[in-house]
């Protein structure tokens, strides 16, 4: 009873069926995927190992050397000994086939598409692997009694044979290509099964034999298993890459046009610097006019009220001194004497000037009397006698003065009677402010007067 074939069930290529034609103890044999997988099942010396070592990855590799063949890369297990044996079973000569098939289904169609990957050896004692070759064609491997189904691809003859390498040309016909050489054969297989480009189909062979050492844990090595999944990483994409070189070249852009913002920030710094001198410079010629004319109007301000005071002087020393709230007054509060300013500013802000005034009205109604007097003197007309009167002379005029006082001198005022002969300074605190006297000296003739406080 003859097994059906498999179906694939995706629209992505997946492994199908995997078979040896006489190589290690098998003579025909073949095991089936299940969506993809596959199990294998037996007690320890049977080969599920060797099945797998002779299929994956070796079919898609192609190459022969026992480290990319053997899962453990033991340089003693050649691959001659896969076919020639020893021990009990020796072999001369031997010609075997290793093939492992995938399928698809058509995504617009549903039309079901297989690839056939294969590869056939032939050992002779002595000299090794003798010939090898790989075939990748779109027939489906079926082995049985009769005639092939059409469309299919058996690896033996009628005799059990397996073919030589022509007659599988012949097999193969127009349905797929023979290739001698391990290069052309997995770029062959690139372009019908993944499309990834040497490079890339390169970088995931290499990182399905890293990953398929037994106890890689025991053994690790992490810069071989890093450089294994960095090359399988897939490549980025063209149109991504060019996005980003000009996103660089922006950047580039912008770092220039940065540096030379940055270059006139400074030349502008530095002549902001110079100018700002020059304009502080330029200001000060330019105001010099105005500052002086400005200057010379405040003197002259300055002339007028002053002008404008010494005018008003003469007019306000004949009046009575304030003693109210416009001029300065104590107040007494117990013992304390307080001062505080009237409301009239003009009159009481500045009392030296009163005092100024005061002397100047006073040594202008002392200097006629003075100089009369002098005048007097200078003739002889106010000789004094014994008792202390001026008698008259001859060619003086009248005497004008009382007897007992010099001639042509005013007398002084009498003091009020209960008046005091001693006046009181104005520093006293307890005395009142009407016998307040301030001394102030005539520039003129020593004569103190009273001054405002």
């Amino acid at each position: 009873m003859t097994t059906p074939l498999p179906e694939p069930l995706r629209t992505r290529w997946q492994p199908l069926r995997i078979g040896l034609v006489d190589l290690f103890h098998y003579d025909v044999e073949e095991f089936h995927f299940r969506d993809g997988r596959l199990l294998l099942r037996g007690n320890n010396g049977t080969g599920k190992s060797k099945v797998l070592a002779l299929t994956l990855p070796f079919l898609l590799d192609g190459d022969l050397s026992p480290r990319r063949v053997e899962p453990d890369g033991d340089p003693g297990k050649r691959m001659e000994w896969n076919l020639l044996l020893g021990g009990e079973h020796p072999h001369t000569e031997r010609l075997g086939y290793t093939w492992i098939e995938f399928g698809r289904l058509d995504a617009s169609t549903g039309e079901s598409h297989f690839r056939t990957l294969l590869c056939g050896l032939k050992a002779v004692s002595g000299r090794g692997i003798a010939r090898h070759w790989y075939a990748v064609t779109d027939l489906r491997v079926q082995h049985g009694p009769g005639t092939p189904v059409e469309g299919c691809l058996s690896l033996v003859d009628a005799t059990g044979t397996a073919l030589t390498r022509d007659r599988l040309v012949e097999a193969v016909a127009d349905h797929g290509m023979v290739y001698d050489q391990a290069k052309t054969y997995r770029r062959a297989v690139d372009e019908a099964l993944f499309g990834l480009g040497e490079q890339r189909y390169g970088a995931l062979v290499d990182l399905l034999v890293q990953l398929r050492q037994p106890q890689l844990s025991k053994r690790p090595n992490e810069a071989a298993l890093s450089r294994a999944l960095t090359e399988a990483l897939p490549p980025v994409d063209q149109a991504v890459i060019a996005d980003v070189a000009e996103a660089f070249r922006s950047l580039d852009e912008e770092k220039t046009e940065l540096a030379a913002a940055s270059a006139a920030e400074h030349a502008a710094a530095g002549f902001l610097e110079h100018y700002r001198r020059y304009a502080r410079v330029a200001t000060r010629r330019r105001a010099r006019l105005p500052r002086a004319e400005h200057s010379r109007y405040e003197q002259r301000q300055r002339d007028l009220t002053e002008a404008q005071a010494q005018q008003a002087g003469p007019r306000r020393s004949g009046r009575r001194q304030p003693t109210s709230s416009r001029g300065w007054r104590s107040s007494r509060t117990g013992s304390a004497r307080r001062t505080r300013p009237c409301g009239r500013a003009p009159r009481c802000a500045a009392p030296e000037i009163w005092s100024r005034r005061t002397t100047r009205w006073s040594a202008r109604r002392v200097r006629p009397s003075a100089r009369t007097a002098t005048g007097t003197r200078r003739r002889g007309c106010t000789t004094r006698d014994s008792s202390g009167s001026a008698p008259p002379r001859t060619g003086c005029g009248p005497p004008t003065g009382k007897p007992g006082t010099p001639t042509g001198r005013r007398p002084r005022p009498r003091r009020p009677p209960g008046s005091s002969s001693r006046r009181t300074s104005c520093r006293t605190t307890d005395a009142p402010r009407a016998n307040c006297v301030e001394p102030s000296r005539s520039p003129w003739n020593g004569v103190a007067v009273r001054s405002p406080m």
